[in-house]
């Protein structure tokens, strides 16, 4: 059964909602969004860039061999000493801690080898040290991961201050972004979705992040390189704007049949 079918009718014929996936646009407040250049070549991959498997300083980094460029620390001082200002203000450590294929705006980062990620994959070391990355980012951020197996992502106790900072420092949205294509290379595949529904949901339907939305349509969505859950996130999408257009924001949402891993703290 299709993702489509099992979603109800929103005053269109759903037969008729199936564009090639590459061309799918919709509509919220925001003019139409088709993926960026960059997000085209990080879902079909990078070329290669394995120019030298001699230097390995992503690796490196989150072997605790070297701290992060320039002026930084070790990984385990990040993780285990780093509070939210430090996070908010430095600006250096984000390309180490979620490093990709292509460069960022750190000068001394350098880009992640496919012959790094192949090996950082298999290292039981590097992929505990990046899950403990990923809850810290996610807290700093008042996101909670609840499920390690599913991606399972629910509000912190402490959100609404969190939220409040996102709101008002627009790089976060960048960060996010980048940790997003992040998961996808190190083998983190499936916590995409959940992550990407849950600013889904507290964007266009709960209103707590009117400065991400932006961001969550336009990047965070076309991170996700699961062609199904894709799918299922953009029927979402439909059903809520055409609701929003006719003002029917009583209507529920439909659950979305594959991505089932968002929860909401109520608290």
């Amino acid at each position: 059964m299709s993702v489509s079918s099992l979603l109800p009718a929103v005053g269109h014929s759903q037969t008729t909602y199936n564009p090639p996936l590459s061309y799918i646009r919709f509509h919220t407040r925001f003019p139409r969004s088709i993926p960026s250049g960059d997000l085209q070549m990080y879902r079909h991959r990078y070329p290669p860039n394995d120019k030298t498997l001699s230097l390995t300083p992503n690796l490196d980094f989150y072997k605790n061999r070297e701290p992060f460029q320039p002026n930084g620390v070790y990984i385990e001082e990040i993780l285990f000493n780093w509070k939210y200002d430090i996070l908010e203000m430095n600006h250096s450590y984000i390309q180490w801690l979620f490093p990709l294929q292509k460069p960022g705006r750190n000068s001394r980062a350098k880009p992640l080898t496919m012959y790094e990620i192949q090996i950082m994959k298999q290292d039981q070391e590097v992929r505990r040290r990046f899950l403990a990355a990923y809850r810290l980012m996610l807290g700093f951020y008042g996101i909670v991961l609840q499920d390690c197996e599913t991606g399972m992502v629910t509000r912190a106790k402490n959100w609404k201050e969190r939220f409040h900072n996102l709101n008002i420092h627009s790089h976060n949205n960048l960060r996010i972004t980048r940790i997003l294509k992040c998961l996808g290379e190190m083998g983190f595949e499936h916590f995409q979705a959940p992550l990407v529904q849950f600013f889904l949901e507290e964007t266009l339907r709960n209103n707590n992040l009117p400065n991400v939305e932006r961001s969550v349509l336009d990047y965070f969505m076309f991170t996700i390189k699961n062609t199904r859950e894709h799918r299922a996130l953009m029927q979402w999408i439909q059903f809520i704007s055409v609701n929003k257009r006719k003002k029917n924001l009583a209507v529920e949402a439909p659950v979305v049949p594959i991505v089932t891993a968002y929860t909401i703290n109520r608290s």
